[in-house]
């Protein structure tokens, strides 16, 4: 089976398990303030990292739970078997998995998959977007006033020019959003629903998938300084491309 069809068949299956478990009573234990994981996390976390470990033995895995197995192979999975656990404690349906295929330092290919909607949010290198093998675009949106933005908010990050990033976005734009899934606030943006999405204290496990299907939907993916460089940068600005160099404007007080 090529590595793409197993990411696939991977998502949709640990899918099953988080969709089975939704809105059920579930073991919640904290791993920092604000910061919550589940029994389903852990179990799913093990199952996804068991899955390739019996597929692809010498191959790389990133999951937030277990960062960093076979580090040095040239091939990994970068995953994030749940993407939004507190929206999955408190019954909010905006949950994800999602998993990425890194070769050669460059992601190849993504998935983006949410379980309780059954939308499944696929990018390859060159290739383009698909939601539910459908092709998706980003927006076209080009008046800030008219935009719908995304963002995440990380509590340690709370500082002064977190909040006014905030208001001067509400100001700008139509209307400000905080959904709890970067995987899916990503999406979002491929698909044309949000007009841009950024976020401060991101991890790569977070955003892996969901950059490339925002890229292949002919969106635009930077830091907040416009690097293109952004995986291990802690932050990340995705749009439509033609906000871009405006929303990086507004979330810098300009």
């Amino acid at each position: 089976m090529y590595e793409k069809d197993f990411i696939v068949e991977l998502a949709k299956k640990t899918g099953e398990i988080i969709r089975n478990n939704f809105r059920k009573h579930l073991d919640v234990e904290y791993k920092g303030p604000r910061d919550l994981v589940t029994n389903v996390d852990k179990y799913i976390d093990n199952f996804v990292r068991d899955s390739i470990l019996k597929a692809y033995p010498s191959y790389g895995i990133i999951t937030e739970e277990n960062k960093d197995l076979n580090e040095l192979s040239n091939k990994k999975f970068i995953i994030d078997p749940l993407d939004g656990t507190t929206n999955f404690v408190k019954g909010y349906p905006q949950v994800a998995v999602s998993i990425a295929f890194m070769e050669d330092s460059e992601i190849t290919f993504g998935v983006v998959y949410n379980p309780i909607l059954e939308e499944l949010f696929i990018g390859e290198l060159g290739h383009g977007a698909l939601l539910n093998y459908k092709p998706i675009k980003v927006s076209k949106t080009s008046e800030f006033k008219d935009a719908l933005i995304a963002t995440g908010f990380v509590y340690k990050e709370r500082n002064e020019k977190t909040y006014k990033s905030f208001e001067n976005i509400l100001e700008g734009a139509l209307s400000l959003r905080c959904d709890g899934s970067a995987a899916l606030d990503l999406a979002h943006v491929a698909m044309g629903i949000f007009d841009g999405y950024y976020q401060k204290g991101i991890h790569i496990w977070d955003i892996a998938a969901g950059s490339l299907i925002v890229k292949e939907a002919g969106g635009r993916v930077s830091t907040f300084d416009g690097n293109t460089s952004f995986l291990e940068a802690d932050e990340i600005l995705a749009t439509n491309g033609i906000l871009h160099e405006r929303l990086i404007q507004f979330i810098n007080g300009a």
